[in-house]
């Protein structure tokens, strides 16, 4: 079976959050493509997850065979986020911009599946990624236009390629719908090219 694993950080309910309903855009031309495709969906607000501790890194850090009950309690979510990613063929992440950057739920998100061992490791020849996803896709909404000359105020974006990099997904598809908040046309436009980019990433 062909798995999407779907993120969502904004929020704002889907009725006013366009990264939602651009997901949403997504995942209905994606089950047409994959008609019996399995979709897990987390909206992170409503999961209200807690941040890492010092608890959840002295576990992470603890070999697996050496932890503790409560240690493997401790990454019981995080694990289930890990495993989900390492059986997905298609991840997709919706984010707003929230003051240049993620929302502090989506940041939550990428610390918890961020795991020594699991989705990185260190070898004799540095840094490795071990997750393989073969296709992600991060869709974000921008209440302001970062296209240049004012790209570089977008955190949103590069921070999650990095990350996702550094965990092995390496191949990111980026779709931005910037200017929504810049009236009707702007919103329009933006709205009707990202739909057009979906439509292009998965015919």
């Amino acid at each position: 079976m062909t798995n999407l694993v779907r993120i969502d950080a904004s929020a704002r309910p889907h009725t006013s959050s366009h990264s939602k309903q651009l997901a949403d855009f997504f995942q209905q031309q994606w089950l047409e493509k994959h008609p019996g495709g399995q979709v897990i969906q987390h909206d992170l607000v409503e999961l209200e997850l807690e941040h890492i501790n010092e608890d959840f890194i002295n576990a992470m850090y603890t070999a697996k065979e050496e932890r503790t009950l409560k240690q493997e309690q401790t990454l019981e979510l995080s694990t289930h986020f890990v495993e989900e990613l390492k059986n997905a063929d298609t991840l997709l992440i919706s984010t707003p911009m929230y003051n240049f950057s993620v929302p502090s739920y989506l940041k939550t998100y990428i610390d918890l599946i961020t795991r020594k061992g699991e989705t990185f490791r260190y070898g004799e020849h540095g840094h490795e990624g071990l997750l393989d996803v073969p296709q992600t896709v991060v869709i974000m909404a921008s209440g302001g236009d970062y296209t240049p000359p004012n790209d570089a105020e977008n955190f949103v974006t590069p921070y999650l390629k990095t990350m996702l990099k550094y965990n092995g997904i390496d191949a990111v598809t980026t779709i931005e719908a910037f200017g929504m908040s810049l009236g009707e046309e702007k919103r329009q436009q933006s709205l009707d090219n990202a739909e057009k980019a979906i439509q292009d990433l998965l015919a």
